[in-house]
C-alpha cells in the first residue's frame, strides 16, 4: 500500500504555490532500497531507487527538475502475473525521458501489458498537469481538481483513506499557501502523513484484504509490525509559481528496528 495526495494551487490566486504533492510509501521493512538521491544515469533526477533483484533500478516516485516531471506508481493488489515485468521501471523511464505524458504512455503499453497491475501519475510541472494511467482498464484520465488523493485502487474509486485525506490537505493547502509559511505547512504536512486515524468502514478496502488486517490498512500511516510492513517513506514537494521547488523526503534507516526507529531527513533545493 502506497498513498498520494495532490494540490493544484495555479488556479488560486492567494496562492503561492502550483503545486504540493505528498506521499507515504508503504513496503516491506526488509526490502532494500536506497534513499531520495541524484542519479548516476542521470543526475538530473532525484528519487529513490528499488534495490531488490530484478527490479531493474526501478522506483515509486521521482522528480526531474530540468524535464518539469514528477512521476509516481502505486501498486494495484491481488493481480499476480507469472514473470511478470517490473513496474518501478515506468516511473524511471517517465522522467528521464523528454516525452510528454500521452506520448510516453502510449510508448510504454505494450510492456506495461506485461505487468501487474497498477497505477501510473504522471505530473507535468509547466501549468501544472496530472493524468493517471491504469493498465488493468488501459485509461489514462486528465484531473483538473484542486485537490487530489490516490492510493491502491482505481483513480476513479478511491479508497476512504484517499477521499478523507484529500480533504485535510486542502484545509492545509488553504490556510499556509504563502512562501512566508513553507515551515508551518511542511511541518503539518509531515504530520498529516504520520495520521493512523482509521477511516473505516471501507468495503472496498476489506474485499482487498484478508479479515483482521484491513483495518490497519485504514489509515494515511500503516503500521504491521507482524508482518514487517509499514509506511517507510514520506515526501513532500512544493512547487512555486515562481519556480523554486523544495523537496524534503523522511525515511526509516535499515536495519529497521521498531522498537528504535532511526529516521533519516533529506532536503533538496531546485528551481525549474
Amino acid at each position: 500500500m502506497c498513498i498520494l495526495f495532490l494540490h493544484n494551487g495555479s488556479k488560486d490566486l492567494d496562492s503561492d504555490y502550483r503545486l504540493v504533492l505528498v506521499s507515504n510509501r508503504d513496503e516491506l521493512y526488509d526490502r532494500p532500497s536506497k534513499d531520495m538521491a541524484p542519479w548516476n544515469e542521470d543526475p538530473g533526477v532525484i528519487g529513490g531507487r528499488d534495490l531488490e533483484a530484478g527490479c531493474d533500478g526501478g522506483t515509486w516516485l521521482a522528480l526531474s527538475p530540468l524535464r518539469h516531471k514528477i512521476g509516481v506508481l502505486l501498486n494495484l493488489p491481488n493481480i499476480t502475473r507469472p514473470n511478470a515485468k517490473t513496474r518501478g521501471r515506468l516511473v524511471a523511464d517517465f522522467v528521464k525521458s523528454d516525452a510528454p505524458t500521452d506520448e510516453y504512455v502510449d510508448s510504454m503499453k505494450g510492456y506495461a501489458s506485461e505487468c501487474n497491475h497498477f497505477v501510473f501519475i504522471a505530473i507535468e510541472l509547466a501549468c501544472p498537469t496530472i493524468k493517471t494511467y491504469c493498465n488493468a482498464t488501459d485509461k489514462l484520465s486528465s484531473w483538473e481538481e484542486a485537490s487530489l488523493g490516490f492510493s491502491n485502487s482505481y483513480p476513479e474509486t478511491p479508497l476512504k483513506k484517499a477521499d478523507a485525506g484529500k480533504m485535510k490537505l486542502k484545509d492545509i493547502c488553504t490556510r499556509l499557501n504563502k512562501v512566508s509559511d513553507k515551515e508551518q505547512l511542511t511541518h503539518e504536512l509531515i504530520e498529516f502523513l504520520k495520521s493512523k486515524e482509521r477511516h473505516l468502514p471501507d468495503p472496498q478496502l476489506k474485499a482487498n484484504k484478508p479479515d483482521g488486517v484491513y483495518e490497519k490498512f485504514s489509515s494515511i500511516y500503516v503500521s504491521l509490525p507482524e508482518l514487517r510492513y509499514g509506511t517507510r517513506t514520506h515526501t513532500v514537494i512544493l512547487v512555486t509559481k515562481s519556480g523554486c521547488v523544495d523537496v524534503v523526503e523522511i525515511t526509516l534507516q535499515p536495519p529497521i528496528d521498531l522498537d528504535n526507529p532511526k529516521w533519516k531527513r533529506t532536503e533538496m533545493q531546485f528551481t525549474l
